[in-house]
């Protein structure tokens, strides 16, 4: 029985998935939001500071960019709960955990494109990157910050109603984050996930790193990070949402 539910299962995940997907890319504010936050400050640093300065702080900015499905993903779930849509799915065949892995997994693919896109707008506009740099650590570092900051959006989904109460609450992460983080200034907090990934980021970018060795500590860290707050985002999301 539990082997013919499998694929029935990975099919509604994939189902779900797509869907989520589908809805986030044709809204406009949406796509403005995710990638045109980061790009503010990719244009701030290149033309107001000019490319000295860029090249600094070019790795923070990067890291910058994930942080933004914080509110995404609360801002989803927050409208799923408002339309009626995640109550109907609670009392079908389809699990929560279905529910929440879709939504992240469609996230996780967002993600995935702006950290590209955000890549090849610092090349560009002229960043200087070590000819030494390990591309797939260029990648995978903003990845953990994504994986993180869903993290962050679950557990805020779980106590908000309504989309417009998670885009707001949402800043009183993003800001911390990205300010005590250092991404635009020097870290205050080294611990949290974005000054980790900063530092990693820069150790890359800058110093052309290729070897997990310099910054394998900083990425564990960050992925602790990340699975304690998914792990803590799902229960407390269960849990409200069994009450709905």
């Amino acid at each position: 029985m539990e082997k013919k539910m499998r694929p029935k299962i990975i099919q509604q995940l994939r189902y779900l998935t797509i869907k989520n997907f589908k809805s986030m890319i044709r809204e406009v504010s949406q796509l403005v939001w995710i990638f045109g936050y980061p790009l503010v400050f990719i244009l701030l640093f290149r033309f107001g500071y000019g490319l000295e300065v860029f090249n600094i702080f070019a790795p923070g900015v990067i890291i910058l960019a994930p942080i933004v499905l914080i509110s995404q993903l609360a801002g989803h779930f927050a409208e799923e709960k408002e339309s009626g849509t995640l109550q109907r799915l609670v009392t079908t065949p389809v699990s929560r955990s279905t529910v929440l892995l879709s939504g992240l997994f469609s996230q996780l693919i967002v993600a995935a494109v702006q950290i590209v896109v955000m890549l090849l707008l610092t090349l560009l506009f002229g960043v200087s990157i070590n000819p030494n740099a390990n591309i797939f650590l260029l990648f995978f570092i903003p990845f953990l910050v994504a994986f993180t900051s869903l993290g962050f959006g679950l557990i805020l989904a779980s106590v908000v109603r309504t989309a417009s109460s998670a885009g707001g609450l949402a800043w009183f992460i993003i800001l911390p984050l990205q300010f005590l983080g250092g991404l635009l200034t020097a870290p205050l907090l080294d611990f949290i996930p974005t000054a980790l990934a900063a530092e990693a980021m820069g150790a890359v970018m800058i110093y052309g790193s290729t070897a997990f060795d310099p910054i394998g500590l900083n990425l564990i860290l960050i992925a602790i990070w990340g699975i304690g707050l998914i792990l803590l985002g799902i229960l407390l999301f269960r849990r409200k949402t069994a009450i709905l």
